[in-house]
C-alpha cells in the first residue's frame, strides 16, 4: 500500500466517494480513501431495491448502533443504522430521494455560515443526479403533475427514477386523499419549496431497476484512475497531528489493516467522511474535543472544543397500522417470508424488473402541522409554545439553542413549509423491534393485510450527543439523541400522528380501509385524544435513520466544529465533509443533502489548492 498521498479521505461512503472522484479528476492529485467496511457493489442484496430492510443490522453492511435508553421514550433503546461498506449509507438506505427545503438551507447561512444558502447550494442538488421521467401511464397514476423538470438534474452520476406503477390503488389514493384534505402537491421538492402529498423519486436506475449509490455513481467508472486509491477493511484509529507549530496540523492518519498498524501521510489534507458517529469519534480519539471527557480517558488534549459530538439531531418517527381490504396488495406476505409470495416477487423482478423488489419507500407528504393551519392555527401554535416553554423553560441547552429555537418556531408558523413527513407503507409495523432492518415490520404469518401511516418530525428541537467511551478505536460511541425530550417536539409529533385518523377516514383512502379492522399491537383504537396520541407517539417512536450535526458547521461560539469552508476550528489541514457538518436536521431524507454538501466541499477544496486550474 502506498502511504503518501495529497489527500487522505477517511470513509468510503456517500460523501467520501464524491469528494474522491471530484478531486481525482485532476490526474496530478493523489487521493487515498480509507474504508472500515468492505466492498459489496455487485452484491444482489445491495443492488436489489426491495432488499434494503433485510441488510440493515447485518455486520457485513451496517455499523448497527444503538442509543442509550431514551428518557423521552420511557427508557426505550432505539436501533440506528449507518452503512459500513463502500458506498456507506447510500448503499443500504430506503432509497427515498427528497431534497432539503430552501428555508432550512437559508437558515444555515443565517446561523453564521456565509455562502451556504439555497442560491449557492441549490445547483449542487441538481449536479449530482439525473432524474428519469416515468411513462405517461405511471406519471398519471402516481399524480406526478407537480414535477418541474427545471428543478432536477439531467446529467449527474446518481440515477433516480419513479416506480413504473399504474395499477396499485394505494399510491394514487394516498395523494388524492391528502389533496382533498387541503394539501395538494404544491411545487417540486427539488425547487426548495414544496408542501402536500406526493410520490417521491427513488435512487433507482431506471434501466436496470437497481440501486444507484455513491459506489456505482462515483467509484465504479473512476476505479481505473491511477491517482485514486481505495483501501477497505481498514479501521482509522486516530488523526496524526503535528503540534510543533502555533496551530496543530493534521499530517496523516493511523489505521489498522490486517491486524497491523499503518501510518498514512497526507501532503495536503486529511478529510473526514466517516459519518455522523464516526467523524466526531475520530476527532475525540485524536485529542480534539471536550477536555473533561478526553482527560478522563487519558487522551492528550490537542485542541479543546466541547462542541465535538454535540448537537446531534435525528428524525423520530411514530406509526400506526390499519387493516385494509383483502383485495389490496400489501407486503405483509413477503414480510412473513411466505414462500409463494417471495417466489412470485422474485420472478417478477428477475423477469420484468418490476414488483415489490424493484422499489423502496415512495408514498409520502411534506405537511405543516394541521392544527397550526387555518383560522385558529396561529393562536393554537402560540398557546402550545407558551405552554411548553412554561412547563420546561430550557430542556435543551447550548450556544446554538436560541438560533435553533427561532428557526423551528418560525417554520411551524408557516403553512407553506413542511414540519412533518407523514408517509405510508404497505405492511404492518412492529413498533418495538429487537434491531434495525426487517424487524420494524411484523413477520408473523397472517392472512390480514395492513398499511402503516408514519409521522416523522422533521425539525426537532431535541438535540443529543455521540461520544467515545474509551480510548479504543474498536469501541462504539455512546449515542443519545434525546428523542422527544423537548416538550414542543412531543406536541408536534403527537399532532402529526393523530392526523393519521383523519387521513384513513377520508376518501378515497377510506374505501380501502377495512371497516372495524385491526391495528398493530399496542396501537390505541382511536388517536383523536391528544394525551393518548402523546403516549402512543412515545411508545411507537423509532428513528428514520437520518442523524446529522455532531460536527456542526457553525461559528465556534455558536456550537460549531467546522467553519464555512469545512475546516475544523483551530486545526490546519483537517476538514469534514459528511452529514455531521449539516447544522440543522434536513427536511426529509438526508442522502440528497449529503451528496450536495460533498459536491460543494470538493469545489471548495479544489479552489483552495488550485486543483484543475
Amino acid at each position: 500500500m502506498e502511504t503518501d498521498h495529497d489527500f487522505i479521505i477517511v470513509g468510503g461512503g456517500t460523501a467520501g466517494l464524491v469528494v474522491a472522484a471530484r478531486l481525482t479528476e485532476d490526474p496530478n492529485t493523489s487521493v487515498l480513501v480509507v474504508e472500515a467496511g468492505t466492498e459489496h457493489t455487485n452484491d444482489p442484496r445491495i443492488r436489489t431495491p426491495g432488499f434494503w430492510l433485510s441488510v440493515l443490522g447485518s455486520p457485513d453492511f451496517d455499523w448497527d448502533y444503538k442509543t442509550v435508553p431514551q428518557k423521552g421514550l420511557d427508557g426505550k433503546v432505539i436501533p440506528l443504522s449507518q452503512g459500513k461498506l463502500i458506498g456507506g449509507s447510500s448503499a443500504i438506505n430506503g432509497l427515498a430521494f427528497v431534497a432539503n427545503s430552501k428555508a432550512a438551507v437559508d437558515a444555515w447561512a443565517g446561523f453564521g455560515n456565509p455562502g451556504w444558502d439555497w442560491e449557492t447550494l441549490g445547483p449542487y442538488y441538481k449536479k449530482f443526479h439525473t432524474l428519469a421521467p416515468p411513462s405517461t401511464d405511471a406519471a398519471h397514476h402516481l399524480r406526478l403533475s407537480y414535477m418541474d423538470e427545471a428543478s432536477h438534474g439531467c446529467d449527474g452520476p446518481v440515477q433516480a427514477s419513479f416506480p413504473e406503477e399504474s395499477s396499485d390503488p394505494l399510491p394514487s389514493a394516498w395523494v388524492d386523499t391528502i389533496g382533498s384534505l387541503g394539501f395538494p402537491a404544491d411545487g417540486d421538492p427539488f425547487s426548495g419549496k414544496f408542501t402536500g402529498g406526493y410520490i417521491n423519486a427513488l435512487s433507482v436506475d431506471p434501466v436496470s431497476r437497481t440501486r444507484s449509490d455513491a459506489a456505482t455513481a462515483y467509484l465504479e467508472s473512476n476505479k481505473s484512475r491511477p491517482n485514486l486509491h481505495v483501501v477497505t477493511g481498514a479501521l482509522a484509529e486516530k488523526i496524526i497531528l503535528d503540534t510543533t507549530g502555533k496551530v496543530p496540523k493534521a499530517v496523516g492518519v493511523q489505521i489498522q489493516k490486517d491486524r497491523a498498524g499503518v501510518t498514512l501521510n497526507a501532503k495536503k489534507e486529511v478529510i473526514l467522511a466517516a459519518g455522523v458517529f464516526g467523524s466526531p469519534k475520530l476527532l475525540e480519539l485524536s485529542g480534539i474535543g471536550n477536555r473533561e471527557l478526553l482527560e478522563k480517558l487519558n487522551i492528550q488534549v490537542v485542541m479543546e472544543n466541547p462542541n465535538v459530538g454535540e448537537n446531534l439531531q435525528d428524525h423520530p418517527v411514530s406509526s400506526v397500522s390499519f387493516e385494509v381490504g383483502e383485495d389490496v396488495k400489501t407486503m405483509d406476505a413477503l414480510a412473513s417470508q411466505d414462500p409463494e409470495a417471495v417466489g412470485a416477487a422474485m420472478q417478477e423482478y428477475m423477469t420484468n424488473k418490476s414488483g415489490p423488489f424493484a422499489v423502496g419507500n415512495f408514498t409520502g407528504s411534506l405537511l405543516p402541522v394541521p392544527d397550526f393551519v387555518g383560522p385558529d392555527g396561529k393562536s393554537t401554535l402560540e398557546q402550545v409554545v407558551k405552554q411548553t416553554t412554561a412547563s420546561d423553560p430550557s430542556p435543551i441547552t447550548g450556544d446554538f439553542t436560541p438560533y435553533h429555537t427561532s428557526f423551528v418556531q418560525s417554520l411551524l408558523a408557516d403553512p407553506a413549509e413542511g414540519a412533518g413527513n407523514i408517509f405510508m407503507y404497505a405492511a404492518c409495523s412492529n413498533v418495538n423491534p429487537a434491531s434495525v432492518g426487517a424487524d420494524v415490520i411484523v413477520k408473523e404469518a397472517s392472512s390480514a393485510n395492513f398499511i402503516t401511516i408514519c409521522a416523522a418530525l422533521l425539525f426537532p428541537l431535541s438535540r443529543g450527543s455521540a461520544h467515545i467511551t474509551s480510548s479504543s478505536p474498536a469501541d462504539k460511541p455512546t449515542i443519545d439523541p434525546r428523542y422527544l425530550e423537548h416538550p414542543l417536539d412531543l406536541e408536534v409529533q403527537a399532532r402529526l400522528l393523530r392526523y393519521a385518523e383523519t387521513i384513513v377516514r377520508t376518501e378515497p383512502l377510506s374505501k380501502l380501509i377495512k371497516p372495524d379492522g385491526r391495528r398493530n399491537a399496542g396501537a390505541p383504537a382511536d388517536l383523536g385524544n391528544l394525551d393518548v396520541a402523546k403516549r402512543y407517539a412515545r411508545l411507537s417512536a423509532l428513528s428514520c435513520w437520518h442523524p446529522t450535526s455532531t460536527c456542526a458547521m457553525l461559528p465556534l461560539e455558536r456550537g460549531g466544529v467546522v467553519d464555512a469552508r469545512l475546516h475544523v476550528h483551530g486545526v490546519q489541514g483537517l476538514r469534514i465533509v459528511d452529514s455531521s457538518i449539516i447544522p440543522l436536521a434536513t427536511r426529509g431524507n438526508t442522502q440528497t443533502t449529503v451528496y450536495a454538501v460533498a459536491e460543494r466541499a470538493a469545489d471548495l477544496i479544489r479552489q483552495e489548492y488550485g486543483i484543475g486550474n
